[in-house]
């Protein structure tokens, strides 16, 4: 007797993916080739499909870790400052006076004020501990500088935008007094460290997303070795903007990365996020964010006693530089194809120190109004309508409101620098270690971008709080210790 067995054939699905797969990867190369040079878009192409294999680890990673949180109220008031700085229209500084509320500003002052409220609300029903803690600390000197600005209403060149503006900025220190006093101490400060990362990433990813759906809008064309630079589309971020975020992540990621004790976890994730942040801040091109982010990296590898691996670091970048071709390159990269006197004038910004420096001059003691005398006193009579600060936060501050302006600033840059640099000169836990390492990278991003933007002072300075608030709870910490 014969048996016949009949086999059925299969579909080979493998086939077919992997047939889609590639079909899928060159029409997108030739897509983005259209719109990019081909070694760009060949970049960015390999880059996405990388990431798309460790997407699912990371994602668990970071879900585990979102989940962990416990997300309470004052973790929510602060998302709402983050999202209230969203920009989606570009104004000059002539339709802002013709129309300070438009809707996008409606959404802005809305978010701010909800926030406020909030606080308001808490206060109200004996639930304001908060308040304690905005008259505690550098916390109160910080609350000063709006303080100030809002009396420096009187005299603006344009009172409505400083009394909004003043106002604005105490909110953020208010609500980083209601953090300080919820946390309570250093450790219990750490979930509001994720959390801002978190959304800084999100803010990154649709920087991304932005890149993939819309090139050429989100990609400008620029000069130098790269010839491009990368934007955000919805929200609108600036190329600048842009770098100081990727510059504080590929910190934040490398200061994780160097954890000591137990902690060492998710080192996938961490990974992952710095080496997407530190593409994104090279296709930046923002000079001041990159030597922010070397000077955080450094820092953080001082201060976790990594000092063979900065002499090794050191000596090899003197090889390169001294050996090869890369000094032509490095320097080609930083040019970004502007000639020596544009470069020289940190693009322009030396330009408007001086004439700033010279408004300054005429009001010394009083200036033109907080948040009002770089934008409305200086850049708009130097015919420039649409830059929104001098791009530095001192002259800003005393073009605001004077000599005075740079005081409160200095004390508590100052003194939050001194009580971490107390911290890492005693005995503490490795994840207390670990989150004072986190911080004081970030602090050094923020300290030296301070000379190059105003974001210390701008609304809403989350990085630049965290690092203030985290000081205030190390002051506690260690008065309650105190004999």
């Amino acid at each position: 007797m014969t048996v016949i067995v009949r086999t059925r054939i299969r579909p080979n699905f493998e086939y077919f993916w992997l047939t889609a797969i590639v079909l899928s990867q060159a029409a997108a190369l030739v897509w983005l080739g259209d719109r990019l040079n081909a070694a760009l878009a060949a970049a960015i192409l390999t880059s996405g499909a990388l990431a798309l294999i460790f997407v699912p680890a990371v994602t668990t990673q970071a879900v585990a870790g979102i989940r962990a949180m416990n997300l309470e109220w004052w973790h929510w008031l602060w998302a709402m400052l983050f999202c209230s700085d969203f920009v989606f229209r570009i104004r000059d500084a002539q339709s802002i006076e013709d129309d300070p509320l438009d809707a996008w500003a409606l959404y802005r002052v809305g978010l701010v004020g909800m926030a406020g409220f909030f606080l308001l609300w808490r206060l109200g029903t004996r639930r304001g501990q908060w308040l304690a803690a905005l008259f505690s600390g550098l916390i109160p000197v910080m609350a000063v500088f709006p303080l100030i600005g809002l009396v420096s209403t009187t005299w603006s060149i344009f009172p409505a935008w400083t009394a909004y503006k003043s106002v604005e900025y105490f909110i953020d220190v208010a609500v980083l007094a209601a953090a300080v006093a919820a946390a309570g101490e250093p450790l219990n400060f750490r979930t509001l460290l994720n959390w801002t990362w978190m959304l800084f990433g999100a803010v990154q990813c649709s920087v991304w997303i932005g890149a993939v759906v819309a090139p050429s809008r989100a990609i400008l064309r620029a000069g130098g070795m790269l010839s491009v630079q990368i934007t955000g589309l919805i929200p609108n971020i600036s190329a600048n903007g842009v770098g100081h975020i990727a510059a504080i992540l590929s910190v934040v990621a490398v200061s994780r990365l160097l954890r000591r004790g137990a902690a060492r976890s998710h080192a996938l994730l961490y990974w992952f996020v710095f080496l997407t942040s530190f593409g994104t801040l090279i296709l930046a091109q923002t000079r001041s964010a990159v030597l922010a982010f070397a000077a955080g990296a450094v820092l953080v590898l001082l201060l976790s006693r990594r000092i063979g691996t900065v002499l090794t670091l050191v000596f090899a970048a003197t090889i390169l530089l001294l050996a090869t071709s890369a000094e032509s390159t490095v320097w080609t990269y930083l040019k970004r194809g502007q000639d020596a006197q544009l470069m020289g004038s940190l693009s322009g910004r030396t330009t408007w120190w001086s004439f700033a420096w010279a408004r300054f001059l005429e009001r010394p003691f009083t200036g033109y109004g907080a948040f009002a005398g770089g934008r409305f006193a200086a850049l708009a009579d130097l015919g420039d309508q649409i830059t929104s600060s001098v791009h530095n936060t001192y002259l800003e501050a005393i073009l605001g409101i004077g000599v005075i302006g740079v005081v409160p600033l200095a004390v508590c840059l100052l003194g939050t620098w001194w009580r971490l640099l107390q911290f890492f000169h005693s005995r503490v836990s490795d994840v207390l270690h670990n989150i004072g390492l986190e911080v004081a990278g970030v602090l050094m991003v923020v300290t030296v971008r301070s000379f190059f933007t105003t974001d210390i002072i701008w609304h809403p300075a989350l990085p630049w709080l965290l690092a203030l608030g985290f000081g205030e709870l190390l002051r506690r910490q260690r008065r309650a210790v105190a004999p």
